[in-house]
């Protein structure tokens, strides 16, 4: 299963949080670099100072007050003072960055080339500077807490709090930008599905946003004025070609014709006013509310209605779940349901025997419900699918004779679509075909399994007879 492409929210804010994480990297980078040169500068001058410092007291003190000297250097001042041996062993002062070449360079431009500042003596981590007092050679340890950042830990809490305030900015900033869009998307879904959606707001502050809305309304607006002039057009047709049919049906049935001749023209104006009536349902736009329907219960009440199960050239089983609702329009439901049911008693017969046997299932798949439908007749070619549902199409006539305007599987599309939900057409093998409604739930909480050979529908129906 391919994995879902991310909204354009989690996007944008993803990509906004990138770049507020790499600039505040790229800052404290920068940062970091340009405090090398005052940092060791600042480190180099307080080792002289102290190298100095002490090289002088020791110098100028008295020889038995030395020890005493040397005793309060290392404790209150973190300073010893240990003879320098040849045999010693040492590592070059280590620091962040150039920190440390720094340090040993702007150093020995003061003490000396001679001078060694080390960061390891004999093993022993620190500050370590040699030095010559009275020809002697000594090692000097300063404090290690020398070569502390200058900004210690509280970068960190400024960092969070940087973090969080660039957070809550761009969650603000990404749905101020999405939230036009998803009012645009969700407007078209309705326009789509043959709703009329609500205007966007034309006032906004952005100007490319407030030109798309103000097309979107004037298109939306266009087209309810051609949906009016073609519904007020076929209305008009209707009614004038309903008058002249009624008048030729009545002098038919009066004139003295041979019995074949009548009831061939009788069928031939019975289908002419089929066509009327297929091109006002779908022509005529509803604009009743979608409800909760049961779509079990509505496909059992049709298949009643129907006398389907009366005939006997027809052979139906069911399996029909109950308690599985869908947002529709009660009357076009029924209608589109209709619609499928004569196209497989039209067209849906087995060619030897002429029986139609139809299959016909109500589940649930997810948080959907689908309603399929299957008969054993001669099926319809694949490459013909995608057409048939297309307004005024109509399959090969070699599938059993193709009648009508061509508009039944065109209504249960536009019936289906309101709904948000889509008609895919497969083949039934051997032979035969599929035809699956699916619809999305419009409640997913007291779902109950089939129940088997039920006469009648009940609160949770459904039959499954053959």
């Amino acid at each position: 299963m391919p994995l879902k492409s991310p909204s354009l929210f989690w996007r944008t804010f993803t990509l906004l949080m990138l770049l507020l994480i790499i600039t505040a990297l790229a800052w404290l980078q920068s940062f970091r670099v340009l405090s090398e040169v005052p940092f060791s500068k600042g480190v180099s001058q307080q080792i002289i100072s102290t190298v100095n410092l002490t090289r002088y007291a020791l110098i100028s003190s008295d020889p038995n007050a030395r020890p005493d000297l040397l005793h309060v250097l290392a404790y209150r001042e973190g300073v010893r003072i240990i003879p320098k041996e040849s045999s010693d062993t040492w590592k070059p002062l280590h620091a962040q960055g150039n920190i440390a070449e720094l340090i040993d360079s702007q150093t020995k431009e003061v003490l000396g080339n001679s001078t060694i500042v080390a960061g390891e003596v004999n093993g022993e981590t620190g500050v370590w500077v040699s030095m010559v007092i009275e020809g002697d050679d000594y090692w000097l340890l300063i404090r290690n807490d020398l070569l502390d950042p200058p900004f210690g830990t509280t970068w960190v809490f400024w960092a969070f709090v940087a973090f969080l305030v660039g957070t809550l900015g761009a969650t603000v900033l990404t749905q101020r930008t999405v939230k036009p869009l998803a009012q645009l998307s969700e407007a078209a879904k309705k326009l789509g599905r043959g709703e009329k959606p609500d205007l966007l707001p034309e006032n906004t502050r952005t100007a490319e946003i407030e030109a798309v809305n103000h097309s979107f309304n004037h298109m939306v607006r266009e087209l309810e004025r051609m949906e009016d002039d073609r519904e007020l057009l076929l209305a008009g047709v209707s009614h004038d070609l309903r008058t002249p049919l009624t008048r030729m049906r009545l002098e038919i049935e009066l004139a003295d014709l041979p019995d074949d001749s009548r009831d061939a023209m009788v069928s031939d104006l019975e289908q002419m006013e089929s066509i009327v009536n297929q091109f006002m349902a779908y022509a005529k736009r509803s604009k009743q509310p979608l409800e909760r329907v049961d779509l079990g219960a509505m496909v059992y009440e049709t298949i009643g209605d129907m006398r389907l199960r009366t005939k006997d050239d027809v052979k139906i089983e069911t399996s029909l779940m109950g308690n599985l609702f869908v947002m529709a329009h009660p009357t076009e439901l029924v209608r589109a349901i209709q619609n499928l049911l004569v196209n497989a008693d039209r067209y849906g017969r087995t060619p030897e025997s002429g029986l139609l046997e139809l299959n016909i299932q109500v589940l649930r798949q997810g948080d959907e419900a689908m309603l399929r439908i299957c008969d054993k007749g001669v099926g319809v070619p694949a490459e013909e699918m995608a057409r048939i549902v297309r307004p005024f199409e109509r399959g090969d006539t070699a599938r059993g004779g193709a009648k009508g305007a061509g508009l039944g599987l065109a209504i249960v599309v536009r019936v289906v679509k309101r709904s948000g939900g889509h008609i895919k057409l497969s083949s039934n093998h051997p032979h035969g075909l599929i035809v699956e409604l699916v619809m999305p739930l419009a409640n997913k909480r007291n779902e109950k399994p089939v129940l088997e050979e039920q006469t009648a529908p009940t609160d949770t129906l459904l039959p499954r007879n053959k």
